[in-house]
Parts: structure tokens; C-alpha cells; sequence
């Protein structure tokens, strides 16, 4: 005997409905993480302003640490120069600039380790910001044999 049409309509259509909510819910549940992921993708090649700064530190401090020693240590010996305060007017950024970068040169004694009236063959280098006045520097040291 043929099954009636009427009892395997409504199975039918009742298996229907569930594969119908069911993948509804799939889509609502994987569709949030995916959306997630796509807002931070987009959003992720906005850089804040200042993310840069750190970068813009270190390549003040490789272009000076990259001249010779000799030329370094000159400005050490000119007028107001070798303090920890002393601006170097040759390798600091021009007065105005955005981002002004300042570099301070000073003679250095390792072994006290402070600054150093005497021929110690050793710079300390500091860079910072203008902005900043001086509060997150980057430091490093010049040494005339290395």
C-alpha cells in the first residue's frame, strides 16, 4: 500500500523548517566572528600618529651613530657643549620641525659612569624629542675604537 501523500507532505516539510533554522543558526553564529575578523583586518592598516615615534627615534640615533667618531667628539669640545643638557645643533632636526628630534653629545667615563671632562674615548648619545623635553629618551654610547 502507497504511503499517503498528505502524512509524507508534512514530514517533508517539517524537516524543512528544521534544516531552515538550523542553518540560520549556523550563519548567526559563525557570521560574529567573521565580522570580527574583518572590522580588525580593515581597521588594522590605520596606524595612530604616534606609533611611529619610536622609529623616527632610532633613525636619528643610527644617522648619528653612523658618522665618524672624530666629528662626534668635535662637538663636544665647542662652546656650551659637553653637558647633558647641550644640544647639538649639527645633527639635531632644524628649529620648527615637526617631530623636532634633539640630540645631546657628551664625553662619558664608563667606569663612574658620568660625564667626563677628560678624553675617555667614549660618547654618550641621547636623541629625544623637543615635545617631549627630554622625557623618553634613546641612549647609546660611541666608542672611538669600535
Amino acid at each position: 500500500m502507497p504511503p499517503r501523500p498528505h502524512l509524507t507532505d508534512s514530514r517533508q516539510r517539517g524537516f524543512f523548517y528544521a534544516e531552515a533554522l538550523l542553518s540560520v543558526v549556523l550563519l548567526a553564529v559563525l557570521l560574529v566572528p567573521a565580522l570580527d575578523a574583518l572590522r580588525s583586518g580593515i581597521s588594522g592598516g590605520a596606524i595612530p600618529a604616534d606609533a611611529g615615534r619610536p622609529l623616527l627615534l632610532r633613525d636619528k640615533m643610527e644617522d648619528v651613530l653612523s658618522r665618524p667618531f672624530a666629528d662626534l667628539y668635535a662637538q663636544t669640545y665647542l662652546p656650551g657643549g659637553n653637558t647633558t643638557s647641550s644640544v647639538s645643533s649639527t645633527y639635531s632636526d632644524a628649529a620648527g620641525a615637526a617631530n623636532r628630534r634633539l640630540v645631546v653629545l657628551y664625553r662619558y667615563n664608563a667606569t663612574t659612569k658620568a660625564l667626563s671632562s677628560s678624553d675617555t674615548g667614549l660618547l654618550r648619545v641621547s636623541v629625544y624629542f623637543a615635545a617631549d623635553t627630554g622625557a623618553a629618551p634613546l641612549y647609546a654610547l660611541a666608542g672611538r675604537w669600535w
